[in-house]
């Protein structure tokens, strides 16, 4: 064989070896990353499968990117996956968006479960953020700092419009404070709320009472009297109340029911210091005619 040919037939020889080589190696390539794979499942936090939520991977070394969607069990699989480290995000609407890394190997199945959380809606950011100040105002009357306490719960009720405890606690303070109309409107709500809520009852009923003495003591009797009947309406065994009534009906004239409030003082405060001059007061309205 001259030179010429043995050159020609070398060349040949490499080329043909290089064309086969090739293949081989892509080959094995795509059998390696064949067999890498992430199975998973995405639930929500009662373990409920969430349909179409969106798996994204992102290969931290070429950038490749991989995407897959839950079905309606909350499975999902990627394929044929590239070996190395993963940023992955898992995301669907009315959740918040997972995040995170993950490494996946050669010759593996990664299995995987994501829980996602629902977002607040802006309701629920407005109750959280009213319980915030409830809580706030609880710390603060503890503390003794009354008007910051009562502005803690002003703020809770503005957020909540239902929020009866708050509205309560707000009653309380204003009550103390001696803002008896401020306080009567914040009971009011709440008794509106929650109508068997016998703190709104008992304090509606003292905070009337209050008011049917500053009024008695005007001689403002008939005012008075609306509002120790209001009172009566709340307690009818407000043992201060009944005695009152007894003494603005005496005022009036109403015999009957001047009586029926006295010997009710009398009964639920036998030993009051006052019960011996509601007796003889009871005594002289029986004899009069």
């Amino acid at each position: 064989m001259s030179i010429a040919n043995l050159i020609r037939y070398i060349s040949i020889f490499c080329l043909i070896t290089v064309i086969v080589l090739i293949p081989r190696a892509i080959s094995a390539q795509i059998n390696e990353r064949a067999q890498v794979r992430l199975e998973g499942k995405v639930l929500d936090i009662d373990q409920q499968a969430i349909f179409e939520a969106e798996i994204q991977l992102k290969h931290k070394e070429t950038g490749q990117m991989f995407q897959a969607k839950s079905d309606g069990k909350g499975n999902f699989s990627v394929r044929f996956l590239t070996p190395g480290n993963y940023i992955i995000s898992v995301q669907k609407e009315g959740y918040k968006k997972y995040s995170g890394e993950l490494e996946l190997f050669p010759n593996n199945t990664k299995k995987i479960e994501f829980t996602l959380i629902k977002e607040e809606t802006s309701e629920e950011k407005l109750a959280k953020e009213a319980i915030s100040s409830f809580e706030k105002g609880v710390k603060l009357t503890g503390e003794n700092k009354i008007n910051e306490a009562i502005q803690a719960f002003q703020r809770a009720v503005e957020l909540k419009q239902d929020f009866a405890e708050a509205y309560m606690n707000l009653g309380i303070l204003l009550f103390r404070q001696q803002k008896d109309d401020e306080a009567e409107k914040a009971f009011l709500k709440a008794l509106e709320l929650k109508p068997d809520e016998s703190l709104s009852i008992n304090h509606l009923a003292e905070i009337n009472y209050e008011k049917a003495k500053s009024l008695l003591q005007k001689n403002k009797t008939d005012e008075a009297l609306e509002k120790l009947k209001l009172a009566y309406g709340y307690k009818p065994d407000h043992v201060y109340v009944n005695y009152l009534l007894g003494y603005a009906y005496y005022k009036k004239e109403m015999k009957e029911e001047a009586i029926k409030h006295l010997d009710t003082f009398l009964q639920l405060a036998p030993n009051s210091p006052r019960a011996e001059k509601v007796k003889e007061l009871l005594e002289k309205i029986k004899k009069s005619p």
